[in-house]
């Protein structure tokens, strides 16, 4: 019953942000400088560890603010009922308007009692240092890495640097194939601090290779790393995406 409650709560948090995102961008002047901009994009996969995945994404961007979510559904093995879900929601401010660096708040969501996470840190878009911004234009390439310093969780101690979230995407080659393919992805560095002092890592990381096959229709191909499995670490996940872009 929790489980059930947990996920419509962030099912209608999410509904809420897009129909306020909606709202905003049609009650705007076209005189107005600053608007609302960003994306939802839909996809559905079928992972080779005979399983599926339901995930939606939404960024939204208004001045220096930036609200970004994605949502997870897994299904059971040789099933297609979604039997466990997880969540973020990460509000990102940029502290100044030429600044590289956004201070973050991120909440994570997952199913069962008393493991959701607030934690708190700072962006490092790399793509915007002046320095090296013309090696990524180069590239096509966007990248950022955002250390986490503090996480809290209910009936738990305060952890401190717990993740470095490392995020990308690349164009492939965007005037060649007229902007129809891309690779982005993400890697999760999960700290664990050892009883003897030591540190060790454990990865969560997803690679997507996307072909536009119509306006904003993609087939998409995925290369899976989970560490905190206890079998099946690797996985690919090939399926459809569809993006609204507004």
């Amino acid at each position: 019953m929790a489980t059930n409650q947990k996920m419509q709560n962030y099912t209608w948090l999410n509904l809420i942000i897009v129909l306020l995102a909606n709202f905003n961008l049609l009650a705007q002047s076209t005189e107005e400088k600053e608007k609302i901009s960003g994306f939802i994009d839909f996809n559905g996969y079928y992972d080779t560890r005979e399983f599926s995945v339901l995930t939606y994404n939404i960024l939204a961007n208004l001045n220096r603010f930036q609200y970004f979510s994605l949502t997870n559904y897994k299904s059971g093995k040789h099933s297609f009922d979604f039997e466990t879900s997880y969540a973020e929601h990460n509000l990102r401010y940029q502290l100044s308007k030429k600044s590289p660096l956004d201070f973050t708040l991120q909440y994570v969501l997952r199913s069962g009692p008393d493991n959701d996470d607030y934690r708190f840190g700072f962006r490092a878009r790399l793509h915007s240092i002046k320095k090296i911004s013309s090696i990524f234009k180069k590239l096509n390439m966007r990248y950022s890495i955002n250390p986490m310093f503090v996480q809290l969780r209910r009936n738990s101690k305060t952890k401190y640097m717990s993740i470095i979230e490392h995020v990308y995407h690349i164009k492939i080659s965007p005037k060649t194939f007229n902007n129809r393919l891309y690779l982005s992805g993400f890697i999760d560095q999960n700290f664990s601090y050892l009883k003897n002092g030591g540190l060790a890592f454990k990865y969560v990381s997803e690679h997507q290779l996307g072909i536009r096959l119509i306006n904003q229709f993609y087939a998409i191909f995925e290369f899976r790393i989970n560490d905190f499995l206890p079998d099946g670490n690797y996985g690919l996940g090939y399926g459809l995406e569809y993006k609204i872009i507004f």
